[in-house]
């Protein structure tokens, strides 16, 4: 079995391959394409590859850049469709909260993995073994509230860009910020969870948004 992984909803272009046969092999690309994914998508992916076609497709729903989640599905929906294999939906936000359970699986420490949502707020979620607070779009200092009334205990700041949220605001002494750490072996691990579930996409799934895009906003206020 050959599993594909894509997630282009940050500045970090990332794909990841896992193949399963006598032994397991994981090999990804996280590339800081800055955004330009409609451009390098589809050679990482060819690259990684490496002409053998792939058993099933994850891709990222979002949240982060409006432009980038729709590259990313678009480009996986026709990819699925192509070569005929199932799609599946995929969170980013917990496969970078999966990166520090890893590092530390006992900690007593809730784990916060944030995007910067621009326009002074973040995307992000808290998890504790369960998720805490659902992916939302909140400011530093709302992050830090509605964490405090939820979560007694120390929370680690990560994800893609916990330390740019850290520089943002003041944060309580029993919070720490854990550098950018890679969030594609989370993505595979989703990938192959949901296609031994067989939890595919439906063909008009839509990206996972948290906001209105900026011109759904002017339209909706022109309309009021």
């Amino acid at each position: 079995m050959v599993f594909l992984v894509l997630d282009t909803c940050t500045e970090r272009l990332v794909v990841g391959v896992r193949c399963r046969g006598s032994s397991a092999e994981d090999r990804w690309t996280n590339l800081d394409s800055l955004g330009n994914h409609s451009r390098d998508l589809l050679p990482v992916v060819e690259s990684l590859l490496e002409g053998v076609k792939p058993d099933a497709l994850g891709i990222a729903l979002g949240p982060g850049s409006f432009t980038g989640v729709r590259i990313g599905l678009a480009c996986a929906k026709g990819l699925a469709q192509g070569w005929d294999i199932p799609l599946v939906g995929l969170d980013n936000l917990q496969a970078m909260a999966a990166a520090w359970s890893w590092l530390a699986p006992q900690s007593e420490a809730a784990v916060l993995p944030v995007i910067d949502a621009r326009k002074k707020k973040f995307y992000g979620a808290l998890y504790h073994g369960q998720t805490l607070i659902p992916p939302s779009d909140l400011s530093p200092q709302a992050w830090i509230d509605e964490a405090r009334r939820i979560w007694s205990g120390p929370v680690v700041l990560s994800g893609y860009q916990g330390a740019v949220l850290a520089q943002a605001v003041s944060l309580p002494d029993s919070w720490s910020v854990l550098p950018t750490r890679d969030w594609t072996v989370g993505l595979l691990d989703q990938l192959e969870e949901g296609w031994l579930n067989k939890a595919f996409l439906a063909p008009d799934a839509s990206p996972r948004y948290l906001r209105l895009s900026e011109a759904e906003e002017n339209l909706r206020r022109r309309s009021i």
